[in-house]
């Protein structure tokens, strides 16, 4: 099954790789044209041939295409010029593609993508070396603890956690299975229901 899996995920890739006419992938295109769109709003200050000050009306970037870095961070973490790098690639004349990462190329997707999974044959055709076919794999060591095991969600962060509530006495943090409270301390319906009709009453006299 998973071999099956990694076999048609390298022959699509690949191919498709095989057919990017740009010199980077898709993915890698698509964000320097959105960046390349909010560079277009920026002021350039050149500091030297290679070094700008870049204003963009809010956090402003020191850019040093020498060292492929930026004051914003984006630049040295992606490796992928950000919006103030374009501004001063632009500038320029230079080619944004090598300012980026070679990772980002078409040309690398293509051959990471390049290995051929072959299918391993029926197991009785198979040729296991002696000292592999005679080792026995022990269940784990370790011991389940007591009870039954753990059904909570644990929440990830910054998930919103539901708080649930009773349905009998409108309390939270339990459903009414598990109510643990006397039924006397519980609202009653029917005697919502009763003072309702004798305030209502109340009011026509």
């Amino acid at each position: 099954m998973f071999r099956g899996i990694l076999q048609r995920w390298f022959h699509d890739r690949h191919t498709a790789a095989l057919k990017l006419t740009s010199q980077l992938t898709t993915a890698a295109d698509g964000a320097i044209g959105v960046k390349d769109e909010e560079a277009r709003y920026m002021l350039v200050y050149p500091i030297r041939f290679y070094t700008f000050h870049v204003k963009d009306g809010g956090l402003d970037g020191n850019v040093d295409l020498t060292t492929k870095t930026c004051t914003c961070k984006e630049f040295d973490v992606d490796q992928l010029p950000c919006a103030h790098a374009l501004t001063c690639i632009r500038l320029r004349g230079f080619l944004f593609v090598d300012y980026c990462s070679p990772y980002y190329s078409s040309a690398f997707l293509a051959t990471t993508y390049s290995g051929e999974i072959h299918p391993v044959g029926q197991p009785s055709e198979w040729l296991v070396p002696e000292d592999i076919a005679s080792i026995i794999v022990h269940p784990p060591v370790g011991r389940r603890g007591p009870g039954r095991p753990k059904q909570n969600h644990t929440p990830s962060f910054g998930e919103e956690v539901t708080k649930r509530s009773c349905t009998t006495c409108h309390r939270i943090g339990h459903n009414s299975h598990t109510c643990t409270y006397p039924k006397s301390s519980r609202p009653s319906s029917a005697m919502g229901n009763i003072s309702e009709i004798g305030e209502a009453s109340g009011s026509h006299n």
